[in-house]
Parts: C-alpha cells; structure tokens; sequence
C-alpha cells in the first residue's frame, strides 16, 4: 500500500490470529459430520412417538407400527389407524404385507389382516399358555403368514391359524426367518435350520468370558450371506458356526443389543442397536447418533424402501429416513454460532471462508472450523466475500464499509476517511480477469486497481453483482437495470428481452449465454449469439422465482439458490431444460439461500449460503432420487354431489373408495380428480400431467397440481389419464382410469329405431294408403321445388356475374383508361387507386357469393374444396406452410343446404385470416372427418404465437364464429395459450342435410 492508503485507511494487526493459523483445533470438532437424517413424529401426523416396526406396501406406502396405534405414511401425508377404526389395540409390535397387498399386523393378543376396510383378527390357539410378549415378528412366505408371538412360532393359511412345532427342546422362540423352502429358528440360545425337511443346528462361537447370545434378528443379505443379531451384537455364518466378524473404525459399546437389520443399495448393513443405529460397509464400522444428526434413543427397527430409502424406527422420536449423503449442512448445531450464512469465498486451497449476519467471518479447514476475529467488537454483519488472485481477502459489511485481510493484518476501507465512497453499506464484490476488484455499494460502484479506488457508478442506486462478459466489458446489475463497463464508459444493457424489465440480482456466463437470477421473474438465460431469453420461473418447475445466487457444475448444469430451496437446471443440446428441486426431502435445512453465498471448489463440490447454515454439495456421493413408486386415484367427485350414487358404479376400491366401473348419467358430466403419486423420499418434488382420452385435448403441461375437474363432458367412453416423474425422469408411474358417461335413451340410436319402426306400424294400420300417397305427392312437390330452386339460383348466378362482374371489370377498365388520358395529380391517383382497390375487393366478393348460389356446390365435398382453395390462395406468397387433410370424393354424396354451407365458409374464412394477420404462423392445418351419426369434425391448427382465448373473446372474430357455430347447432372449441400455437376444433351434425341416391 502506498502512503496515502496509510492514511485514508485504518491498520489492525491482529497477533492472535497467529496462534489461530496454527491451532484451528481451539474452533468446535466437526469430524462427526451432521448427516441428514429426515426426522418425522407426531408433528408431522405420525400416530405416536415410540414406533416398533416398519413395512412397505406394493403401491410404496411406508406404515409404521407404533404404541399408540397403526400410520400409513405417503412421502406427504400420514393415515392413522386406531382401535376407533377396528384395530384390535393401538400397540403395534409387527407388521408385514402380503401378496394381495393386505397388511399383517402384530398386536397385543393377537395378529390382524387389514385389506383397506376391514380389520380380521386372529387369536393365538387356546393351547399356548405361556404370558404374552410384547416382542413379535411377523413374515409371509407365498400365501403363508409366519407369526412370532408369546415365543411360540405361528402359521395362517387359507384363513387358519395353527401352532408350528419346533426342533429342539421346549423352549422360548426368540428369532424367526421365513423362506422360500425353509425356515430358521433361534430357540434358547442356539439357531436351527430345516433344510429338506431335517433340522441343522447352528451354534455361535464365543469367548470363554462372552455370555451366551440370545438371537433377536435372522437376516439374510443380497449375497446370500445370513447374520445373526441379538443381545450380544453380530454375528455371520461360516460353515455352520455364527462368528463375529472383524470390524474396523467406530468403538462400539458393549454389550451391543442389536434389534433389527437392513441392507441399503450400496450394500451396507444398518443395525437398529440400543442407543442410535450402526452402519456396516465392508469391515468398517460408523455409528450415527445424537452426535452427527440421528438420535441416542433405542433403534426398533429399519427398513430400505423401494427408492433406497434406509428408515429407522426409534423409540420416542418417530422415524428417521436416510437418503444419502449428497448434501451436509454447517449449521448451529455443529457450533457454527450464525446459521445465517450470507457471504462464502475460498483461497482455492485448503480453506473456506464462511460470513455470517451477526457472527462475523469463520474459516472452514480440514474439517474444523474458528473465527477470523474482527479487531473491533462486535463483529460486523458481513454482505459479501472475495479472495482474490494476490492472497488478500476482502470483506463487504453491512454498516462498517469494506475491509481487506493479509498477512494477519486487516484494514478498513470506510466513508468518511474515504471521501469517495458513496456509503459504508457494500452489497457485492467480484474480481475480474484482469484482477480489478469491483465493489457494490446501496449506491453506488467503485473499481479498485492499483491501489485506487474508482468511481463506476455514480448513480444513487443499488449495485448487487458484476460480471466479465468479455475484454474489458463489465456487466452491473442494479436495482434500476442492467449497465455495461466498456473501455471506462459505462451505459445501460439492453437485451429487448424481458430481462430488461426483471430486477437482475445474480448472474453467471456459460456458453455464450448469460444466466441471470432475478428477484421476480426466476431465472432468464439470455444467449448473446441469438438476442433470445429464456424464461424458467415457477410455471416452468421452480419452486420460487427469486434467484439468490447462481453456479455451474463440471457436467454443464446450472444450479440456483432461490427463496426456496436449491435447484439444478440440466439444459439439453436441442434447449430443452429439465428442473430438479432439492430440499428438506434432501436433508436441506435452510431452505432460502442468500446472495452473494454461493462458490465451486476445485474439487466439483458446491457450497450454499443458507438461512440455515451452509450447505456443502459433494456430486459424486449416492443420493436417492424422488422416483414415484406407483400413483393412484385418492378421489372421484361430481359436482354437487357429496358421494356417488352406488347405483352408478359396481364397487369401491378399498384404500381411497374410488368406484370401479363408473357409468354416469348424461346430466352427471362435471367431474373431478385428485390424485396422488407415492414416493418417500420427497413426494413434494413430484410433476405430474394428465389428459382425458375421448376429449381432443393434449396432455397438460408438468405441474406439481394433483387435481383437476372436468365440466359439461359430453355423453361417451373416457379414459382419465395421469402421468408421474420424479427429479431424474426415471421409473415415470402412470394410472389410467376408464369411466363413461351414458348417451341419454331417448338419443340412442335403438330409441330412435323403435320410434320410427312405431310410426310405420302405426301408418300401416291407420291410413297406409293415405300416407302412401300423401308422401309420393310430397315427394314430387318437393323435387319440383328443388328443381325450381336450382334454375333460379342458376340463373341468379348467371345475371348477377353479367351485371355485377362485367360492370366492375367495365369499371377496373375504364379507370385504367382514365389514369392514361389525365395528368394525375397525387388526390387523382389515389382516389383512383382507391376505386381501383375497392373495385377488385367487391368482384372478390362476388366471387363467394356466385359461388354459393350455383346448386352444383352444396355437396360437402366442394364445399371443403373451397375452403382449401381459400386457404391455398391465401398462404400461396407467404412463408406459411398451408396443408388440408381429410378430403374424401365419397363426401359428394352430402348435400347442405344453402345457409349450412355459407356458414361454415365465414368461419374457417374468418380463422384463417386471423392465422395469417396475428399468429405469425410457421404451418397451418385443416383436418377433415366424418365421425358417427353424420356429425362433421374439422380442426384447424397453426404453431404460432397463440393468444388469451379470454381477451379474444372481446373482440367481434370470435363472436361472429360462436354465432354462425350457433346456426349450425354445432360445438366451436378454441384452446390456445401465448406461446403455444393455437387448435380450433368444430363439430356439428349434418342436420338437414340430404344424400344423393
């Protein structure tokens, strides 16, 4: 630093911080990391706190079995079950499921099969006089369900319960294993085995000082290796003798009472022990209590869910679940004294610097962590970090100015020793590929170079972030808009996008596109190259659209702190992105993140500023993704209707009472659904979209909305689809439910047979020879009147082009002639172009009219012709791409009358002028179809800009088009959202219409 720095600076040698470098040891230990164990008891809706048992159902349901009764978890909400709904009683010490998905469950006095509806109890034989045991194990085997109970071993099949006799002498059963072809039983010490229908006897090899074990678990893993649990710790088989095995790593207490065991996905063993849970990879041993995120109460049991999922069922807190550890958390509870982390930087080397709202600055090394105190008390809200390339660490503060730390020594840069600066209140700090320090101020920015602080900007206006977007180009963001630094200029950015008008916070650059984070539209990516944005806010998968701060990994994802939890955004080569939310589901326990609190380390991990904490991201560990395991159906509603009519349905399901078979009737159409996909490990984190088959509409957008309804649904077979993803987009789950809403009778084609087949009986029996004739007179009348009809028309059509069409044409003519014999002044020109313009408009016109009036185009087949050919005119010197389809020569048999086909022409004339003037349309087309019962669908759609269907509604177009739907007493549906291009559909039934013979 040069002199004057001396002076407009102020000096504070910390020695202290000497002995800090050396002994980081002084801060709190971090070697037993916080793991992010997801706790959920009564507070979440768990029934009771001391939970004894775990299983999981075929649709992926969680159900616990507690002391106060039975709970159904979904990965959102919990379902009780109590003795109020028919348990037998509240304290449930097993449970399994079978086959048919009906869950077994262990109680006091007895066992329970419960398919949804009923609860059916079974009581131990009258024979077993021993006292009941609160412990009990229940397994099913095929159609077999094994019961552990009163130390007896149990079997239920076909509805009976019997007694399983044992090998051995009498004594108390402690352990059970059920399998495929055989059964193992620890009895008094010791575990048998049948293996074809005789006994093995398997004893465990101990110390001389060792007490004999009591077996409590048999399990056995995916490698086929069977252990053995209980009093005194684990045991594995090795040719028919139960051993310890070698283990390493964490003490473990003894006596170790082991109540249960576990295989994850990777392959580790969990033991559910008496004080916390124990984790087994390999030989090595790492025990999870209190200490590291889990708990110190007893360990019932545990269980790996269909997802990898560990969950562990302790004794007083509820479950526990275990997803992985991809994200830790620094937090509190490790001693970090401010969980509200709002500044990080890093020295690229072995050190982290975290700054806190009201802690100051701690550094994170090797696993520990110490402040980095501040030479004046207290110590000052930091607001951002930056190390930069030269060693120094510069520090942005709330109130307090700018300050620099090196070499053990800090220095305060503040107003008003500093003249120049605009406040002490800096909001960012970024250091460019020339090593400039940029500073942000609430009003203001300076560069420091050279030991010089310069004035950027002088505006009275916040200035959040900087970012080098290329040589000597420095891009601001502030609370008034984007400004560039240029070769010493500063202007404003302008990007004709909407970033324009979003308040831009935070922003990265990869790939010649600019990622911008606002605090009000999400997150904008602006590609430099293509003056183009895109725009991914909570439409489009995040979960808040106020971007804190923004990073990219080694794979090309882009990640963002937002206001509510942390997003990866993994982009596509075509463009085509993909959101995934990671919160508390993820072990995230500061769900909103902090600006300028975000930075990749060297070695691919990221780190988050939280409200919380800091939260490390290590890419390469294991992570259990949100994958649904199945998705149901959780109601089906009528409007106005409290419960279906059972007359309606043939019968409920027995979990969420949803009708099989539904047949409603035509008045019963406006119908709703809510549904639900399971998955435990953040069932929040699920997308779905759905559509209806039998409605001409496209599958819905992905929404985290799981409901929907359905108004005036037209009588007809209907299948209610719903499809599921999770984060990765993998295992998607998918439900299809079929209904029908049925054709009232007196519109059935079997109604309208009988009717007319009752008025020929009737005529054939009253006056057959009158109406014989009567309709023979009629007959001739009326061809004589369509006869009459069509010369008239033809000859309309004949003096209306001779008068009308050779006067315009004298007229364009004549006018022609006049601009040659006339010196035309500009009014002369005009009007006379005008005349000519208006003449040629009214002979176009005409033309229709003529048309229309000619009997040989009523059939439905010119009829479409023309309108293919308005369109082919129309769209012939355009960039749009026209096609019709569906155009079929056997329509030349449908006559419309006059009106129909005048009415259908001005409708689909009026929506294609809209598609040419508005939609900016690439391709436009028209289908064609005939469906049953003569009813007429045609479909026009273009991929253009689209547009509100509720403000076009105002104006006349659309207006006209529901009128002259109207005349042709058919359905006109238009669906179009901005951005999404534009369907119109029409459908109305040729009524009136006759075939020619």
């Amino acid at each position: 630093m040069n002199g004057n720095c001396h002076k407009a600076g102020k000096y504070y040698a910390n020695r202290r911080m000497a002995l800090f470098a050396v002994c980081l040891s002084i801060g709190f230990q971090s070697h037993a990391q916080r793991y992010p164990f997801h706790n959920l008891n009564v507070d979440d809706g768990l029934a009771q706190s001391q939970a004894t048992c775990l299983a999981q159902d075929k649709m992926g349901n969680l159900w616990i079995g507690t002391l106060g009764g039975l709970s159904r978890y979904d990965g959102r909400n919990f379902t009780n079950y109590t003795e109020q709904n028919g348990l037998r009683s509240n304290a449930v010490w097993a449970l399994a499921v079978d086959t048919l998905n009906n869950i077994w469950i262990g109680e006091r006095g007895g066992i329970s099969q419960f398919n949804g509806k009923i609860f059916t109890c079974y009581n131990i034989p009258a024979q077993t006089v021993r006292p009941m045991s609160n412990y009990q194990q229940v397994q099913i085997v095929n159609d077999t369900t094994w019961w552990l109970a009163q130390g007896s071993v149990f079997f239920i099949t076909k509805g009976q319960i019997n007694n399983f006799t044992t090998p051995g002498p009498d004594g108390v059963v402690s352990s059970m294993l059920a399998e495929r072809g055989g059964i193992w039983i620890a009895k008094d010490s010791v575990v048998y085995h049948s293996n074809h229908n005789s006994w093995d006897t398997l004893k465990f090899k101990i110390g001389e000082d060792q007490k004999i074990p009591t077996a409590r678990k048999i399990y056995r893993d995916k490698a086929g290796m069977v252990w053995v649990a209980g009093n005194q710790g684990l045991y594995k088989l090795d040719n028919k003798l139960l051993i310890s095995p070698n283990l390493t790593g964490d003490t473990l207490s003894q006596p170790l009472w082991v109540n249960a065991i576990t295989q994850d996905k990777t392959g580790a063993l969990w033991l559910a022990v008496n004080k916390g849970v124990i984790k087994i990879t390999g030989d090595r041993v790492q025990k999870y209590n209190k200490h590291n995120g889990l708990s110190d109460n007893t360990f019932f049991d545990m269980l790996t869910d269909n997802e990898g999922n560990v969950w562990m069922a302790s004794d007083g807190q509820g479950i526990f679940r275990f997803s992985g550890t991809q994200f830790t958390v620094l937090d509190e509870s490790m001693g970090l004294p401010s969980a509200q982390v709002m500044a990080i930087a890093s020295n690229n080397r072995d050190s982290l610097f975290l700054g806190t709202y009201d802690a100051g600055i701690y550094i994170f090394k090797e696993g520990k962590a110490g402040a980095l105190e501040f030479p004046s008390k207290p110590a000052p809200s930091v607001t951002a970090l930056c190390y930069t390339n030269r060693g120094k660490l510069w520090i942005g503060t709330h109130d307090r100015g700018l300050w620099s730390y090196q070499d053990e020594i800090f220095r305060q840069y503040a107003y008003p020793e500093r003249s120049n600066f605009p406040s002490n209140i800096i909001t960012g700090l970024y250091e460019d590929t020339s090593h400039r320090l940029w500073v942000g101020f609430a009003n203001g920015a300076m560069m420091f170079d050279n030991d010089n602080f310069k004035t950027i900007v002088a505006k009275n206006v916040p200035v959040l972030s900087f970012l080098a977007i290329g040589r000597d180009s420095i891009l601001i963001a502030t609370e008034s808009g984007l400004m560039l630094y240029y070769a010493g200029i500063v202007s404003d950015f302008r990007t004709n996008t909407i970033a324009d008008s979003a308040n831009i916070q935070c922003f990265i650059i990869k790939d010649r596109k600019i990622w911008m984070g606002s605090s009000d539209k999400g997150l904008i990516a602006y590609d430099m190259e293509t003056n183009s944005a895109l725009v991914i806010n909570k439409n489009k998968g995040l979960r808040s659209d106020f971007i804190y701060n923004i990073t990219a990994d080694e794979e090309g994802n882009i990640w963002v702190g937002t206001g509510f939890g942390i997003h990866k955004i993994k982009v596509s080569e075509n463009g085509e992105f993909k959101v995934a939310f990671y919160g508390k589901a993820q072990g995230i326990t500061g769900m909103e993140s902090n600006l300028n609190s975000v930075i990749k380390l060297k070695d691919s991990s990221i780190w988050f500023g939280t409200t919380n904490g800091a939260l490390h991201y290590q890419p390469h560990t294991a992570l259990v993704s949100s994958v649904p395991n199945s998705i149901m159906l959780q109601s089906v509603k009528l409007t106005g209707e409290p419960v279906i009519d059972p007359k309606w349905y043939d019968s409920l399901d027995n979990w969420y009472n949803i009708p099989y078979n539904l047949r409603l009737p035509y008045k019963k159409n406006n119908i709703s659904f809510t549904f639900q996909a399971v998955s435990l490990s953040g069932a929040q984190q699920l997308l779905y979209r759905y559509r209806m088959d039998g409605l001409e509409t496209p599958w819905s957008d992905w929404s985290v909305v799981n409901s929907v309804s359905f108004s005036a649904l037209p009588p007809g077979n209907y299948v209610f689809k719903v499809e599921c993803r999770g984060n990765e987009e993998q295992n998607n789950a998918a439900l299809a439910y079929p209904f029908e809403i049925i054709v009232p009778f007196q519109k059935t084609y079997w109604f309208r047979l009988a009717t007319l087949f009752g008025c020929i009986l009737a005529g054939i029996f009253i006056q057959f020879i009158f109406n014989s004739r009567k309709q023979r007179r009629q007959r001739l009348l009326e061809k004589l009147r369509v006869e009459e009809q069509s010369k008239i028309r033809l000859r309309t059509a004949e003096d209306f082009h001779d008068e009308i069409g050779n006067k315009l044409t004298r007229i364009n003519v004549l006018t022609n002639v006049l601009k040659n014999k006339i010196t035309l002044t500009p009014d002369t020109g005009r009007i006379l172009e005008q005349i000519e313009d208006n003449t040629g408009q009214l002979y176009s016109g005409t033309r229709d009219i003529l048309w229309s009036l000619k009997p040989s185009n009523d059939n439905l087949y010119e009829i479409l012709q023309r309108i293919r050919d308005f369109g082919g005119e129309m769209f012939q010197d355009t960039e749009v791409d026209f096609n019709f389809t569906g155009l079929d020569e056997k329509w030349r048999k449908y006559r419309l009358p006059m009106d129909m086909s005048r009415n259908l022409i001005m409708i689909f004339k009026e929506a294609l002028n809209n598609c040419l003037k508005y939609s900016q349309a690439k391709n436009v087309w028209i289908e064609a179809s005939l469906k049953n019962r003569d009813v007429l669908h045609l479909v026009l759609r273009d991929n253009g800009l689209g547009f509100d269907t509720n403000e076009a509604r105002k104006g006349n177009g659309i207006n006209n088009m529901n009128i002259r739907a109207a005349r042709l007493n058919g359905r006109l549906y238009i669906d179009s959202k901005p951005g999404k291009g534009t369907i119109m559909s029409l459908a109305f039934k040729i009524t009136g219409a006759g075939m020619r013979g």
